[in-house]
Parts: structure tokens; C-alpha cells; sequence
């Protein structure tokens, strides 16, 4: 095609988290690589706000149960400060994709695509030829549809409901239907959840747009509406009889216009990402909102996160964010030629793994500071962010973390750092997390061994030095071997008379921030 049409979408039923997002930054990689090949493209995110509330989602006040049923389109703001449920998090997850996450889609709003006509014809078909699409849909299917069923679903002008409508008859463009309960069980749950119908019969015009197709249906009719090219899909959707293949299927012999991309490629069919080792679920409160991850955590992460490997099940941990951040860190010295790859397929794949996670490019390379590093410095230094970032500078020029210092570099570990201290505050765990004894308790002192009270003391001669990490550690090393103890126990007497545990941050980059005379004195055991 003259322009490629890539679509993605999100269903607005519940707080737009990052697990959402995923479907949207792998479709803007696809983008990205198309531009890069010299293509012309057409980006459009697609807000599916004609669906119906089912559940109350988590973060949301418990006294929207009232509306289940009803579209989500329909819902007030949950804050009251914008003109609708949709309007609220559609606005927040479009700003906080566009100007964190590098990707700028069209936004196309179902309720809008149906109230001004652009479905109206894909409805006609709909009803035109429901044998087939009943016939399509009952292929994979224990009990079949019935005889007298309806594609369409008109929203009841009594109470406002969607799912509880049910289409009696069908005159030229106007569908009879009755409000009646509607039972539903969600995927995964044993309990069925009940909707009232209020019992209303009424008509309503299919043209006027104010009901939905059924889900399979409508996306089936999106891609001709749109012109879409391609379109990727999760596992769910894409195995044997799924719904990917159902609509491909209604899309092709009902509305004449060919499945996009239908073959596995590189993003599709794409796999769960797991956090802590579920699925990310809003109910099991593993998930955050897309405009809140920058607040903790680069965004490019999370991007290099969902487009490695993505047709591969993959997991992460907040706890582990600095080890992602790392990981980005070395990808963008291999990207520069600052890191040796030798496989040259392996070092093609890696440099365009770069240059789809990146939000925006820079003209030459930068070197990053440690997350972790960072994570440690916004403990010690207070206010490190603020007044005293002079002194971080300072700090990290010393210690060999900065080399060229101008205002483009400070303004970059200053974002770093901001997050490093919020990602200390909400995920760090408690070995990383530092609290300096005022002074040695005895009791800690009785519990050192013979051989770690004199490699503490050989330590704390070592540390008048001002030696590099690297001969630090080797000191370390050589101190353990003269007094017979592993290097493991010297690090736990450390952290003992530093912290009063057994653990903690890695021990030569922390000491590196304390006052050096503190630290001689303490591995003394001087209070």
C-alpha cells in the first residue's frame, strides 16, 4: 500500500495500566521499523468505549456497580474533573504514551466511530448476512448460537444499558429489542455476576449508532472501516478457533477485506509479560498506570522491556528495576560501538532493539550513571535532588561515574536520580534501604568474630588510601586470605557496625559516599 494503516487498541473499562500499554508500544515499533524502511504510515490508536462496564476495576470508587452494564462512554468522570469516565483516562494514557513512551497515534474513539455513521454500513452487513457470521462463530463453539440472535446490541433508551438489551426483531434499519437480566461469568471466575434489565421494550435505529456490534464482529469491521493493514494480537486472541481467526474470518466473507498480517512474525503472536511471576491484573494490584511508571523508572525500560522478545513469555520485578535499567545502560554502549559485539546478526538485532526502546535519540553517546548507584546516593545525600545536587555532581565526577559534566549530562542524572529515589521509596527492598547506627551497639560488637575485628581494622587502614574500587576489592581480598576468613564474613561485620545487619547495598560504592573518617572510625569500632 501507498501508506500503511496500523492499528492498536485498548478496552477503556478499567484504569489504563502498562500492561495496556504493551499492545500499543509493540504497534509503534512496527511503526518505527516501516519509517525506517522509508514507508509512510498511519498510526491510530483505537479507544474501545462502546464496551460495557462488567466489574468495578480496581482504584475505582465502588459505587460505580450502579452502572454495570452500561457502556463506559456513558460513565461519569470517577474524579469530576473532565467530561466522562473515557474522556478522564483516555486523555491520561494518550499524554503519558505521547510524552514519556515516544509514540504519538491517531485517537479514534468508538462511541464516536458509531454515533457519526462510520459503522453503519458494517451493521447492515452484519444483519445481511448473520447466517454466515452465526455459522463462522459456531465452528468453535460447545452450544450453538441460536436461530433468532442478533450481531447487535442497542443500548436501552430507558435505563442506559448495553448488555442487557436483546434484539426481538429487525424492520429496515430499526431493531426491536427488550431490556431483560443478563448473567455473564468472567474469564477465570466461578461466580456469575447478575445485570439487571429494567424490563423496557423499545426500537432503536442502527444508523443513529447507539449500541455496539458484538466484539468479534466489530473488530472485524475496524479493519475495513480503517483500512488497517496490521494489526497484532496476544496468544489469547491467536491460537486455534480464536478470536483473531474468527474476525479474520467475518472480515473476509462478509466485508470483503483480506485479515491484516495474519502470519506470526516478530511481535505476534505476543506473550504475557509476568510480574513477579503472574500475570499482570489490576486486581492483584501488580500493575501501574502508565503516567505513574516515569515517576520510578525510565520509560525506555519499560519499551525494551515489551519489545524483546515478544512473542517469548517474559517477567520482571519492580524490585528488579535497576537491573532493567542496567541492561539499557549496556545495550546503549553496544548501540554506540562503546561495547563489542562480535556476532554481527546478534549486534544488528541489539542496535534496532535500541533504537525501538529509546523515546528520543541523542546525537552522540552519553554514558548513563548507575540506577542503583544512584538509588544509594538519593539515601545519603539529603535532599539530593534539590540543593544539594551540586554535591552529587561533585560526588560522581570523583568517583569516576562522570567524566564531561555540562548542563544537558546534570539535567539527565538529575531525571535519574528523581527516580531512583521514588523507586527506593516504593520498591527498594530492605537490604538497599539505609539507616546509619548512630553508634555500635555492644551486643554487635560481641557477636564479631576474632578474625573479623582485625579485618575490619586492616579495612579501615586500606580505606585512608583512596584507593579505586578495583584495589579496594583486591585489599579486600588479600585481607581475608591473611586472616583466614571468607571475604563474605569482612562484608557482614561491615554492614554490622554500619547498618546493625547482616546485609546491605554493595558494601565499596557505599562507603564510597560516607565521610571517610566515619567509616575509619566506625571499622574500628571507635563511637
Amino acid at each position: 500500500p501507498e501508506t500503511f494503516q496500523i492499528k492498536s487498541s485498548t478496552s477503556i473499562s478499567g484504569v489504563p495500566h502498562i500492561g495496556n500499554a504493551s499492545d500499543v508500544i509493540r504497534h509503534d515499533a512496527v511503526v518505527r521499523s516501516l519509517r525506517n524502511m522509508g514507508k509512510k504510515v498511519h498510526f491510530i490508536w483505537v479507544s474501545e468505549d462502546m464496551d460495557p462496564l462488567r466489574k468495578v476495576p480496581a482504584g475505582i470508587p465502588k459505587k460505580f456497580s450502579k452502572y454495570l452494564g452500561m457502556p463506559v462512554s456513558s460513565l461519569p468522570c470517577p474524579v469530576g474533573c473532565c467530561e466522562n469516565y473515557v474522556k478522564h483516562f483516555t486523555r491520561l494514557f494518550i499524554k503519558s504514551l505521547h510524552e514519556h513512551f515516544g509514540t504519538e497515534p491517531e485517537l479514534i474513539s468508538t462511541t464516536d466511530s458509531y454515533k457519526d455513521g462510520g459503522f453503519y454500513p458494517y451493521i447492515k452487513l452484519a444483519f445481511e448476512k448473520t447466517d454466515i457470521i452465526r455459522g463462522i462463530l459456531n465452528k468453535n463453539r460447545t452450544n450453538p448460537l441460536p436461530k433468532v440472535w442478533s450481531p447487535w446490541k442497542p443500548v436501552c433508551d430507558n435505563c442506559g444499558k448495553l448488555i442487557t438489551t436483546k434484539v426481538i426483531d429487525l424492520d429496515g434499519d430499526i431493531v426491536k429489542y427488550e431490556c431483560k437480566d443478563y448473567s455473564f461469568k468472567e474469564f477465570g471466575q466461578e461466580a456469575y455476576t447478575k445485570v439487571e434489565g429494567c424490563g423496557h421494550k423499545g426500537d432503536s435505529d442502527i444508523k443513529k449508532g447507539n449500541g455496539k456490534l458484538l466484539w468479534k464482529i466489530e473488530w472485524a469491521a475496524e479493519w475495513p472501516l480503517w483500512k488497517i493493514n496490521f494489526e497484532g494480537a496476544g496468544k489469547e486472541h491467536y491460537m486455534p478457533g480464536g478470536s483473531f481467526w474468527n474476525a479474520g474470518e467475518i472480515c473476509e466473507r462478509v466485508y470483503n477485506w483480506p485479515e491484516p498480517y495474519p502470519g506470526e512474525n516478530e511481535i505476534q503472536p505476543y506473550e504475557y509479560i509476568l510480574v513477579s511471576g503472574e500475570k499482570m491484573s489490576a486486581s492483584k494490584g501488580n500493575v501501574v498506570a502508565t503516567w505513574e511508571w516515569p515517576e520510578f523508572a525510565p520509560p525506555e525500560i519499560l519499551r525494551m522491556l515489551l519489545i524483546k522478545r515478544p512473542n517469548k513469555t517474559r517477567g520482571f520485578s519492580y524490585e528488579k528495576i535497576p537491573e532493567m535499567v542496567d541492561e539499557f545502560d549496556e545495550l546503549k554502549e553496544i548501540y554506540y560501538d562503546h561495547k563489542e559485539i562480535e556476532n554481527d546478526k546478534e549486534l544488528r538485532n541489539l542496535k534496532k532493539l535500541y533504537e525501538n526502546s529509546i523515546t528520543e535519540k541523542e546525537n552522540h553517546y552519553i554514558p548513563n550513571v548507575s540506577f542503583g548507584y544512584l538509588s544509594l546516593m538519593s539515601q545519603m545525600i539529603p535532599e539530593a535532588t534539590a540543593e544539594n545536587f551540586e554535591k552529587v555532581i561533585e560526588i560522581l565526577t570523583k568517583t569516576g561515574h562522570l567524566d564531561k559534566v555540562n548542563d544537558k549530562i546534570k539535567m539527565k542524572v538529575l531525571d535519574r536520580i528523581k527516580k531512583a529515589e521514588r523507586w527506593m521509596e516504593k520498591y527498594g527492598p530492605d537490604d538497599e534501604k539505609i539507616e546509619l547506627l548512630p553508634k555500635v551497639p555492644a551486643e554487635i560488637i560481641d557477636k564479631l568474630s576474632k578474625e573479623q575485628k582485625l579485618s575490619l581494622e586492616e579495612l579501615s587502614n586500606s580505606i585512608k588510601k583512596d584507593l579505586a574500587r578495583k584495589d579496594l576489592w583486591n585489599e579486600i581480598k588479600s585481607i581475608a586470605e591473611k586472616n583466614q576468613v571468607k571475604p563474605g564474613k569482612i562484608f557482614q561485620a561491615a554492614y554490622l557496625v554500619l547498618l546493625g545487619k547482616k546485609r546491605g547495598p554493595r558494601l565499596i560504592p557505599f562507603i564510597e559516599l560516607l565521610d571517610k573518617d566515619f567509616v575509619i572510625s566506625r571499622f574500628k569500632l571507635e563511637n
